[in-house]
């Protein structure tokens, strides 16, 4: 499988032509945390304006604190055929349709199940190298790439959990803290008193496991807010959960 997935990757690079048109897409490996005992998964999300027909990614990762798994293509990307190879401390991705279909965004593409090993409690990270994304046409789509820590826990949190601000009231920033149980889709928008948002913090799916967000008091075009009462706004799948925060200039 190994060898199959090498030939795949090199035919792959072959046929994509130049870069084509300024796309804004986004290439997003979520955090995600885990413990010694239990796993945990990182999804890829990937959000563009155009069509994606192929995937190819490396990715690079500490194999003392880390074992991964083989990747799994979403069930709404079945028409997709998937490989993937191993080589040291690097694991090597592609996916792409054989009749040129194009890739269903609207959730994570795919999963790449990953273990602890060893003792090592802490944060670590993927490293992305070589990304490319390509239209059903073969032509390389312009993308920005984020990829989230891996944190090894003692233990996940057994309930959800926002907590209250801190610092509040505060001047120059602020932390939001809260606690998931599960995997969930979450969005974290910050609102006025008039019910109007301001600003999202976070959106997407998270990982299990205890989580932290910075407001630097700013819109979404980073202008700072004047001082007044604001309100903090977590969803977690059709749930959603609020608290207000002070900021004073």
């Amino acid at each position: 499988m190994y060898h199959i997935a090498i030939t795949v990757l090199i035919i792959f690079n072959l046929i994509i032509l130049p870069v084509h048109g300024n796309s804004q897409t986004k290439a997003i490996f979520s955090e995600t945390s885990l413990t010694l005992e239990q796993d945990g998964t990182v999804y890829l999300t990937i959000d563009s304006p155009e069509q994606i027909g192929g995937i190819q990614f490396s990715l690079e990762y500490d194999t003392n604190k880390l074992s991964l798994g083989k990747p799994v293509i979403s069930e709404s990307n079945q028409h997709f055929t998937i490989y993937s190879g191993m080589d040291s401390n690097l694991i090597n991705v592609v996916a792409f349709s054989l009749e040129g279909g194009e890739l269903d965004l609207s959730s994570p593409v795919l999963m790449i199940p990953l273990s602890a090993k060893g003792e090592y409690l802490g944060s670590t990270e993927l490293m992305v190298k070589d990304f490319i994304l390509s239209s059903p046409g073969g032509n390389k789509i312009n993308l920005k790439i984020t990829a989230g820590e891996i944190f090894i826990l003692p233990e996940l949190p057994k309930k959800f959990k926002l907590t209250q601000n801190y610092p509040n009231p505060f001047n120059s920033e602020t932390v939001i803290r809260y606690d998931l149980p599960e995997d969930a889709i979450i969005k974290l928008s910050i609102y006025n008193v008039l019910g109007q948002k301001i600003r999202v913090l976070e959106d997407g799916i998270l990982s299990a496991g205890f989580h932290a967000a910075v407001w630097d008091g700013k819109d979404e075009n980073g202008k700072p807010l004047s001082s007044g009462e604001y309100i903090f706004s977590l969803k977690v799948g059709v749930n959603a959960h609020s608290m207000k925060m002070v900021l004073l200039r």
